[in-house]
């Protein structure tokens, strides 16, 4: 696969257009069919191969036009070029202009002007500057030869070559221009030409160290372009997905609120992602243990010659889960994506029903299915929670509301950090509730290491649950779920 191809193809991934391997070498077929010439039906015809639904093939556009109009329009030799050409007119029509037009000026004549260390006053200067490609044809290798000679096309290629070396497809924030910068340098020997100036200036050869520096800068500025090109290729996706990292690990009572929406699109993805993985239907060939009862009756007809099979499985039971949610203050924020997650999950999770509390419980399940999750929460927090937390009181009220209808394929879901005010927890109820269920689950948004101090009642709770669990990100959330969904 082709370097720009593979390039696109992260852009894509970046901004969710999931490409998988065989979509790639279709694309890459696709190439080397139509080339590179004609955009229009090139777009076209990757589109047809790489975007599968109405939203995938708008983002498709969108990074196709980002993409290859930055390849095309802006390539880095083509640019070089342009600055060298300028510079070229600049310093002919007036070589006496300073300042930045100076600077930019560096590379004026270089292909006709003479050596920079200069024909005289160059002790140390000359050796490094007399370039070995006079009279003998050969390239120039090192950048300082490059530099000297005016090799354009050689320090283009350099150029690449250090981009591709120090990962330049690697940045993420726009803070790192300049350490990347300083890295595609320094890669293609930017001490070597340090060095030089500095021995140029110590033997009072300014004007060749002038000339250098000119040049120098020429190439800082041409390899700054070609870092804000890539920065500006993937740049959006990747600082997207590097902010949806962090906000994976981060507690989520610390979520600010301008990262809500970021939030439910992420517990989104990840329940849809669960749902196809718990949904997909099981082959029945050579699956399970053999049922030698029904393959005998099955194969009577053929004279107890085994031609056809039949295999025990084990169906997998969809859980009923009821989900007791805390929503007094900062555990308010981890039962909204908690719920949030399991509504989301409705097609191998039918059966969930929520219960909220702070003092008094009640149920908020008929919220969900008048207003759908996004209204719900908020509304049950809003009338269930601001007030003193009493543990003892909710698991009274729950007993009383759904103890009769627990059974072995019940999993009871507790979200809270156990702090009860001093009250008494009613861990006997708990432990009753575990005896008729078949998973008792408590999420405790807490730390294990400040369980058992000051009013939390987490010592008395979880010896009576079948797990007890830190749950205060993201990423934990998800664990919880898939493994619901796995012993299920």
């Amino acid at each position: 696969m082709n370097r720009p191809l593979a390039e696109f193809v992260d852009m894509l991934r970046y901004a969710d257009v999931p490409v998988s391997i065989g979509e790639v070498l279709d694309a890459a077929r696709t190439i080397d069919l139509l080339g590179y010439s004609d955009r229009n039906l090139l777009k076209s015809a990757l589109s047809q191969v790489m975007a599968k639904t109405t939203d995938e093939m708008v983002s498709f556009d969108q990074c196709f036009d980002d993409f290859f109009t930055i390849d095309t329009d802006l390539n880095l030799g083509e640019n070089l070029l342009e600055q060298v050409s300028d510079i070229d007119e600049s310093e002919n029509s007036d070589s006496s202009n300073g300042g930045e037009d100076a600077q930019l000026a560096a590379l004026d004549n270089l292909e006709n002007a003479p050596s920079a260390s200069g024909d005289g006053g160059g002790g140390g200067g000359e050796g490094s500057a007399s370039s070995p490609s006079e009279g003998s044809g050969t390239q120039p290798s090192t950048l300082l030869e490059m530099l000297e000679q005016a090799d354009r096309t050689g320090l283009t290629m350099s150029m690449n070559a250090a981009a591709e070396a120090i990962g330049l497809s690697n940045i993420v924030l726009s803070t790192q221009r300049g350490l990347f910068t300083r890295r595609v340098l320094d890669e293609m020997g930017l001490a070597e030409v340090n060095q030089e100036i500095s021995d140029r200036r110590r033997e009072d050869n300014e004007e060749g160290a002038e000339e250098l520096s000119r040049r120098l800068s020429v190439l800082f500025e041409a390899t700054r372009d070609m870092v804000e090109r890539q920065l500006a290729l993937t740049s959006a996706g990747k600082s997207n997905q590097f902010r949806q990292e962090v906000l994976k690990k981060i507690r989520l009572s610390n979520i600010e609120n301008r990262d809500f929406r970021i939030m439910r699109d992420m517990v989104r993805k990840m329940a849809r992602r669960l749902t196809d993985m718990n949904s997909r239907v099981r082959k029945v060939k050579n699956r399970g243990h053999l049922d030698i009862r029904k393959t005998m009756r099955r194969n009577v007809a053929y004279d107890g010659l085994l031609f056809e099979t039949h295999w025990k499985q084990k169906e997998k039971d969809r859980p009923k889960v009821l989900a007791v949610c805390d929503v007094s203050g900062s555990v308010a924020s981890v039962a909204r994506f908690l719920l949030l997650f399991l509504y989301s999950m409705n097609e191998v999770l039918p059966n969930v029903r929520s219960f909220a509390f702070s003092g008094t419980l009640g149920e908020i399940t008929d919220l969900f299915e008048r207003h759908g999750p996004e209204e719900a929460i908020p509304e049950a927090i809003e009338i269930f929670g601001g007030r003193s937390t009493n543990y003892g009181r909710a698991m009274e009220d729950f007993r009383d509301l759904v103890f009769d209808e627990i059974d072995s394929r019940t999993t009871v879901i507790f979200l809270g950090d156990g702090r009860s005010n001093g009250a008494d927890p009613r861990a006997d109820i708990l432990r009753d509730i575990k005896k008729r269920a078949k998973r008792v689950i408590w999420l405790n948004p807490e730390r294990k290491s400040v369980w058992g101090t000051g009013d939390s009642e987490m010592p008395k709770i979880a010896p009576n649950c079948t797990v007890a669990e830190v749950c205060n990100s993201l990423s934990k959330l998800e664990l919880v779920i898939r493994d619901l969904l796995k012993t299920s």
